[in-house]
């Protein structure tokens, strides 16, 4: 077996020194791209919670919940509407009830005055003389039983139209609240056939 000298036994050594490094240095080259393109838990989970809070911002909560909308309208009509930022279905409730209210006063001031003045069928109005003797002139009561029942039905009447004015209110205030984040235009055009009412839709 030949011997190598010691010259060349230190070059064989630092041959394959040198192969082994730049194998190592080749490996390190080829797996750096990859831990580079590989993502970071917590980089990414970071990541995720900024979009989820951006996302959260961005929706917008109404002022007031269905539920409260609801039994605030419930209670005077229109009140919801206006905190809902929907002034002209506010003043329309509002301005609803007021004439509602001022048609059962009315009503109410009719109903007393013919329950007051309920008399017989007949009443004399005046008499009639012929020489010594004086016959009374009759004729049949404007306020009878009759015109108590209408007026009375008039008072029910306006109860029952306040009562829905507040249903509908709250109902109103109840959808508002639910479809706040949906914009709505709505339009009102006048034709020689009729009204056309004209609802545009944003999603």
């Amino acid at each position: 077996m030949r011997r190598l000298p010691p010259s060349g036994t230190i070059r064989l050594a630092l041959r394959r020194v040198l192969a082994v490094c730049g194998i190592l240095a080749g490996t390190a080259l080829a797996s750096t791209p990859a831990n580079a393109q590989r993502a970071d838990s917590a980089q990414t989970g970071a990541r995720r919670s900024s979009a989820d809070s951006a996302r959260a911002a961005r929706i917008v909560k109404p002022p007031l919940s269905p539920r409260r909308a609801f039994l605030y309208s419930l209670a005077l009509p229109g009140y919801s509407q206006s905190i809902l930022n929907r002034p002209t279905a506010g003043a329309l409730f509002v301005l609803t009830e007021s004439i509602a209210l001022v048609m059962l006063r009315e009503s109410a001031a009719d109903l007393r005055q013919a329950k007051r003045f309920l008399s017989d069928s007949l009443v004399v109005i005046g008499y009639e003389t012929s020489g010594a003797t004086a016959t009374p002139i009759t004729q049949a009561s404007a306020y009878n039983q009759r015109l108590v029942d209408i007026r009375r039905g008039h008072v029910e009447d306006w109860i029952a139209f306040i009562v829905a004015n507040h249903l509908f209110a709250a109902a109103d205030a109840y959808v508002a609240a639910h479809l706040w984040d949906l914009p709505t235009q709505i339009s009102v055009e006048s034709r020689p056939t009729g009204a056309v009412f004209a609802a545009r839709l944003h999603w």
